[in-house]
């Protein structure tokens, strides 16, 4: 048990003691060996490195050459590192030929990062031996370390690196905007940090002179400091050029928003109105914001100097008017206004311009300047109200208006506001409106009209425009005279009459069967028995000629005369007979392809003439008319006096018009008085007009 125990032992001091000659680089060969005292070195670049190393070597040798190289091997060819370029005069062999080997390697590079040997030779055969792990050696630099992103408010470290543990801790020191800050360590605290502590950093080793590259702190925040400048800052006339800036410390960059009261205007750093006016007037406020916030600026009131006319609401015609050019803020000197109207200019140099009383010709364009400011106030209309002023008519067509023609009456008038219209004819209303259009103008549509014209200002009648409508004749008659019996040997006047315009000038009669007029004028006395016509020239023909619708209108007239005499027995029953004429005229215009209507029904305009009856003075003469009593029969003779229309087309537009009237006289004889004496109604005459 003591005897296992005791191996045990042994086998422990055995491995550790081989462990202890491993990690001193010791490898004991017959007494050869080199000690490392540092296998890694992390050195900062352009610090100085110190390689410290030890090495033995078995009694009786002499070194004789002892050297560095960054090459492993035993081979005798292995370069010594003095002989390197590349590190001439930065080594220094701190060593000896005896048991030191230290090697010193200043402003290290990046280049010289690798493993390095110490090798040496001694006297005697075989005499050569190199250190077998030899020092490896990393160059690092200095490195900020900063977060990716950062807000104001958070708690920030920013960290001085290398890329290995350093071997040796140096004292840092700490630049921003290569101001140096108080801490020593390979940190720096900023805890909160805040918008200031943005900038440019780095560290450094101030015993090596070795220092980091610059890094940016940058410090995320919301707009600060926002506020609102404007150009140009004297005073602000109208129709100059204003722009507003705003300006906000922010990061990252923000956006402006520009304010007019409660309403956003535009967008941008700057804000420019051309040609400012009076509308531009009022504070304006910048808005400033990023991702992390926004702010207002403060109010910047626009104060935009214009000038305005200032005109009353309501101004009538009479009125005393005073127009005042106002200004948007008081001056400080009192400027020379002048005043235009229509653009031309007016006489008054004060800011009021006096009318009165002001009139309708002061309806103009009216407005105001300071010449010394270049300003100029916008146009204004002087609205004057008044009621209506020269009220006239006008007639369309304006020639001579014909029967059944379109006529158009159009009423003028200046007022304000605007008036209405009303159409008059005699004292009658007859239409509304700025025209009164008569359609298929009548005779009866003649007259004098006149346009009253109003508003809420007053009314006036037009002068009277008197309408002559032109028509052929018409509602033709004719009468006979005397109405009552007629004997052979009297005479008959007969009279035509008729309803023109312009009226019928001359009449002309004509026996029927002749071809020489035997009367003119308005009445013929007829002597003779017979039928006659009558022809009529009217002015109206020479204007409207047949294509009127009048054409050649001819009338025949024939008189129908029955006489009727009741039988009596005695004298007293015979004077009180009476014998009646009944005339019926029917005129209807004839037109160019009509034929006219036999129907009595269908006749108009019809006069009824009562005759009296007249007993002869010679009982010869009564009984001469036997004989021609006895044509007619027993009861009763007949007196034939007819008119009737008779349409003849019309042949030229000379043609004239005719009238015919027949006219037969009678005899009385005793034999027809027997006959009539049978009839229960006293003697009577018809006249029947067709």
């Amino acid at each position: 048990m003591q005897a296992d125990l005791l191996i045990s032992l042994r086998m422990s001091l055995t491995v550790s003691l081989l462990v202890l000659l491993f990690i001193s680089g010791v490898v004991a060969q017959d007494g050869w060996g080199v000690d490392y005292k540092d296998q890694s070195i992390c050195a900062l670049k352009w610090s100085t490195v110190t390689m410290r190393c030890t090495y033995t070597y078995p009694s009786g040798h002499v070194v004789q050459k002892a050297f560095w190289t960054k090459q492993s091997g035993r081979g005798s060819e292995t370069p010594d590192l003095t002989d390197d370029p590349k590190y001439r005069g930065r080594l220094q062999y701190l060593g000896d030929q005896q048991h030191n080997c230290t090697l010193r390697l200043s402003d290290v590079k990046k280049q010289d990062q690798r493993r390095y040997y110490f090798r040496f030779t001694t006297n005697q055969p075989g005499g050569q031996y190199q250190g077998a792990d030899g020092v490896d050696l990393s160059v690092t630099d200095l490195q900020v370390e900063v977060p990716e992103r950062v807000i104001e408010g958070d708690e920030v470290t920013l960290t001085c690196k290398t890329s290995c543990s350093l071997t040796v801790r140096p004292t840092f020191t700490w630049y921003r905007n290569w101001d140096p800050l108080s801490s020593r360590t390979d940190q720096l605290h900023l805890q909160p940090v805040s918008r200031e502590d943005a900038g440019r950093y780095h560290c450094a080793v101030w015993s090596q002179s070795l220092y980091s590259p610059v890094v940016t702190l940058n410090v995320r925040y919301g707009p600060k400091s926002v506020s609102v400048s404007i150009s140009p800052s004297a005073e602000i006339v109208e129709g100059r050029s204003v722009t507003l800036t705003c300006s906000s410390d922010g990061n990252p960059p923000v956006e402006y928003n520009w304010i007019k009261g409660a309403s956003s205007v535009g967008k941008g750093e700057t804000y420019t109105m051309k040609k400012i006016s009076s509308v531009d007037s009022g504070e304006y406020k910048c808005r400033s914001s990023n991702e992390h916030g926004e702010k207002l600026s403060e109010a910047l009131t626009l104060n935009v100097l214009y000038l305005q006319v200032e005109v009353p609401e309501r101004v009538i015609e009479g009125d005393k008017v005073t127009l005042t050019c106002k200004t948007s803020f008081s001056l400080s000197d009192r400027p020379k206004f002048t005043w235009y109207r229509n653009g031309r200019y007016s006489s008054s140099s004060t800011d009021q311009l006096h009318l009165q009383p002001v009139s309708r010709e002061n309806k103009d364009r009216y407005h105001c300047a300071v010449w010394s400011k270049n300003l100029y106030s916008p146009v204004v209309t002087l609205n004057v109200r008044y009621g209506p002023k020269s009220v006239s008519v006008s007639i369309s067509p304006s020639g001579e208006i014909v029967e059944g023609s379109s006529v158009t009456l159009t009423c003028s008038s200046d007022a304000n506001p605007p008036v209405e219209y009303n159409w008059i004819k005699g004292t009658s209303s007859v239409g509304k409106g700025e025209t009164y259009t008569m359609k298929k103008i009548s005779s009866v549509d003649s007259g004098e009209y006149k346009c009253r014209s109003s508003n809420e200002h007053g009314e006036k009648l037009s002068e009277a425009l008197t309408l002559k409508v032109l028509y052929p004749p018409k509602n033709i008659s004719v009468s006979i005279s005397p109405s009552s019996e007629t004997s052979e040997g009297s005479s008959v006047t007969l009279t035509c009459s008729s309803d023109a315009n312009p009226p019928v000038q001359n009449y002309t009669w004509f026996k029927e069967g002749g071809s020489s007029p035997v009367g003119s004028g308005h009445s013929y006395t007829a002597l003779q028995s017979g039928s006659y016509y009558w022809v009529w020239n009217s002015a109206l023909y020479a204007v409207i000629g047949v294509t009127a619708g009048c054409g050649c209108l001819s009338v025949i007239i024939a008189v129908f005369c029955v006489r009727r005499k009741k039988k009596g027995n005695s004298a007293d029953d015979a004077n009180q007979t009476q014998e009646n004429l009944y005339s019926n005229v029917a005129v209807r215009p004839a037109t160019s392809d009509a034929a006219p209507d036999p129907d009595p029904s269908n006749q108009d305009d019809v006069p009824y003439a009562s005759v009296g009856p007249r007993k002869p003075r010679n009982p010869r003469n009564a009984e001469s008319s036997a004989g021609t009593a006895s044509a007619f029969g027993a009861d009763e003779e007949v007196q034939y006096a007819s008119v009737q229309h008779r349409s003849d087309k019309v042949a030229q537009k000379t043609e004239v018009d005719a009238q015919y009237a027949s006219v037969r006289f009678s005899r009385t004889g005793a034999a027809n008085r027997a006959a009539r004496s049978t009839l229960e109604d006293p003697s009577v005459i018809y006249c029947s007009v067709k």
